[in-house]
């Protein structure tokens, strides 16, 4: 049988919920020193229910569970703080995060780092003049915290420190290597993703090129959702 485990106070984040059975919810969420874990949350979808309201996304909580198996039971909510008023392609942008996290970490896989850039990455969407740069920040963050992280600091044949000047293939699992031609990727717009200054919009394509590649690779051939609608308003002039 199963080591009965409690929890108290965590550090959460919702991630996604579903109903279950007549009043209640499964629950997907983040948190700080557990990673993500699943939860039913008993009655919540009942009128009247306090935690009904608290059991949203973005909205930093407190959770407390018992869990016996793979699924834990919610037996306390609260927030840590307000709500993160996101909205427009910000709120898009959020649930975009949502589902990288469901899509690339497994349960019970604690990972304080990937929390601490999740926590970060929301409360900067709420007033960033760049949800583009905000986004490949989080998505180069990630990688990184879950070991998939970039080689960008040397060239992978002559093994010497990435060159502004030149120019470079990519293999996204060996690392970059010199060309000599001008199709490839600058050395400098490589050094500004992993310096992680994105200041300037051939570094921002790099980057989303790049990072789309390495995602790809880890998320497999099943579509995000939210991306697909991320890509649809850059197309219409909005750059995501």
């Amino acid at each position: 049988m199963s080591q009965r485990v409690t929890i108290d106070g965590e550090p959460a984040f919702l991630l996604h919920q579903r109903p279950y059975r007549n009043t209640s919810q499964l629950i997907e969420c983040i948190s700080m020193s557990h990673g993500r874990v699943g939860l039913v949350a008993q009655g919540s979808r009942r009128a009247g229910r306090g935690d009904r309201a608290l059991l949203q996304p973005f909205i930093p909580l407190r959770l407390s569970w018992i869990r016996r198996g793979e699924l834990g039971r919610v037996t306390g909510v609260d927030t840590a703080s307000t709500a993160l008023e996101l909205h427009g392609n910000r709120l898009l942008a959020g649930y975009y995060l949502n589902e990288l996290l469901l899509r690339l970490m497994v349960r019970d896989d604690a990972n304080p780092e990937v929390f601490g850039h999740y926590s970060e990455c929301l409360s900067a969407l709420v007033d960033t003049p760049s949800v583009a740069r905000v986004l490949r920040l989080f998505e180069h963050r990630l990688l990184r915290s879950l070991g998939f992280g970039l080689p960008l600091s040397f060239d992978t044949v002559s093994h010497q420190p990435i060159d502004p000047d030149m120019t470079y293939e990519f293999d996204i699992d060996g690392g970059p290597r010199v060309v000599r031609s001008n199709q490839g990727y600058s050395g400098k717009h490589l050094i500004s993703l992993r310096e992680e200054r994105l200041d300037d919009q051939e570094s921002m394509q790099v980057a989303r090129r790049l990072l789309g590649d390495a995602l790809a690779i880890h998320l497999g051939s099943r579509r995000l959702k939210s991306r697909d609608v991320l890509q649809d308003i850059a197309a219409r002039g909005l750059e995501l």
